[in-house]
């Protein structure tokens, strides 16, 4: 993700841009390999960027970079080095990008209509305090408040807490993404399987309503609502 922030950092080419008013927060998930046969890097979802208020960040930190898009130029930029990376848009639905990596970043608009009466913290609290039933039937996870090792082995500035794999005798991690009084879930099934990215559309004391976003190859959630067990 670091490497991908760079990129982003220094020079984005927004092709035709201006003619398609690109406007709203962005994220990029459900990326693809550009060549099966050669090496690529995945699981670097999650870049966001807001063009109302000119910013860039992850779904994985609360840290933002401003920016200045110059739509007549055709660019994006920062008081750095300078590198071109070209920017397509498809009718207003997806923007790819392509960072060299062998895996096209496909960023799409955040529908933030879905603003929510309550904060991260609580939650956060929600998630922990409660069991839930079992991921597609079979899968029983926790979410827990401690932080997830590999992120304390690798002593990680931005620590995402522990998912505690029941049925899998294994730990992913989960955290909470706030944007605009809007909340994304984002979770790991293992160590190392692909990000489930979720919208929360609704909470309250036995349901949280999702949308899914980022559908993982392998460990794949597919569920609609978290509900406890009542």
């Amino acid at each position: 993700m670091k490497k991908i922030l760079q990129l982003i950092f220094i020079v984005i080419g927004l092709t035709s841009c201006e003619a398609q008013e690109v406007s709203g927060t962005w994220m990029s998930y459900q990326n693809y390999v550009i060549d099966m046969n050669s090496m690529y890097t995945s699981g670097n979802e999650g870049v966001l960027i807001d063009f109302d208020n000119q910013t860039i960040g992850t779904i994985n930190s609360d840290s933002i970079v401003a920016i200045n898009i110059d739509f007549k130029q055709s660019k994006l930029l920062m008081k750095t080095d300078t590198l071109n990376v070209d920017f397509k848009v498809y009718q207003k639905d997806s923007i790819e990008i392509d960072f060299g990596q062998n895996m096209m970043h496909v960023f799409r608009p955040l529908n933030l209509n879905h603003k929510l009466n309550t904060n991260k913290n609580l939650i956060k609290d929600f998630l922990v305090k409660n069991k839930f039933e079992k991921i597609n039937g079979e899968i029983d996870i926790k979410f827990s408040d401690k932080f997830f090792f590999r992120d304390v082995m690798f002593e990680k500035p931005n620590k995402k807490n522990a998912l505690i794999n029941k049925s899998w005798d294994d730990e992913g991690y989960w955290l909470i993404k706030e944007i605009k009084q809007n909340f994304f879930l984002l979770f790991t099934l293992d160590q190392t399987t692909d990000q489930n990215i979720y919208q929360i559309t609704s909470i309250d004391k036995c349901v949280m309503k999702l949308k899914q976003l980022q559908d993982a190859k392998f460990g794949s959630a597919h569920i609609t609502e978290l509900k406890t067990c009542l």
